[in-house]
């Protein structure tokens, strides 16, 4: 569950920066540079939640790709999405319901397959994530990763792709149903940057949400994230 501090619309800024996982001090520059919605009120920085959900959603959709890289090298390519997204690791058929219902159904052919070392501490790891801050980015989309990178834990980088037709309650930044999971399995740090970048650009490309929430096979949805990746 997301922090809701007060469980009202105006936010101080301790509970911003528990929302955002950010340290205080940091937001407090945020805000004095104009960098994130706020104002002034008797000499105490006040938010409104829903300014910050939408600010929240914005910077998802501007996150800013290629300037993640370590080596902030601009000719470093990111990994291909029909690389990383195996087919024996995707499920279509998720059925709604609670966060660690659908998790484990993630995980489901993670276990199946051997490809994660241990599913129950990968599970108490995507739970700690989501208890910070939800996973879902908006526009029926989540990218669950645990809170902390797990040496060890998959043999090589790979993407786990489940698609709920229904659409399940996520606790998504803009309120909507989720429908697309891919769960982020990153072996090492630069890596998991690369993939939540890849992944963050394909959150622009409506059209493609569309046509990856109707997918019922791998092959279709091999085929379109090669097209994707031309």
């Amino acid at each position: 569950m997301e922090p809701d501090g007060a469980n009202g619309e105006i936010m101080t800024l301790a509970e911003v920066a528990e929302y955002l996982q950010l340290a205080e001090r940091t937001v407090l520059r945020m805000a004095q540079r104009g960098d994130i919605p706020a104002a002034k009120v008797a000499s105490q920085w006040r938010f409104m939640r829903s300014l910050i959900r939408e600010w929240l959603v914005g910077q998802m959709q501007a996150f800013p790709a290629r300037a993640i890289t370590p080596t902030g090298d601009l000719k470093d390519p990111l990994l291909p999405l029909r690389e990383i997204l195996h087919p024996e690791l995707m499920t279509f058929d998720l059925e709604p319901g609670p966060k660690e219902s659908i998790l484990r159904q993630l995980l489901a052919p993670l276990l199946k397959t051997g490809f994660a070392k241990d599913t129950n501490l990968l599970l108490s790891g995507l739970l700690d994530r989501e208890r910070m801050m939800t996973t879902a980015v908006g526009h029926g989309i989540a990218i669950p990763h645990p809170r902390r990178l797990m040496p060890g834990m998959f043999p090589e980088p790979a993407v786990a792709l489940g698609i709920c037709p229904k659409g399940t309650d996520f606790g998504a930044i803009d309120d909507q149903l989720v429908h697309i999971f891919f769960l982020s399995c990153a072996t090492r740090e630069e890596i998991h940057l690369r993939l939540m970048a890849n992944l963050s650009l394909l959150t622009r490309r409506e059209d493609m949400v569309a046509s990856l929430r109707n997918c019922t096979s791998a092959e279709q949805v091999v085929a379109l994230v090669s097209e994707r990746d031309k």
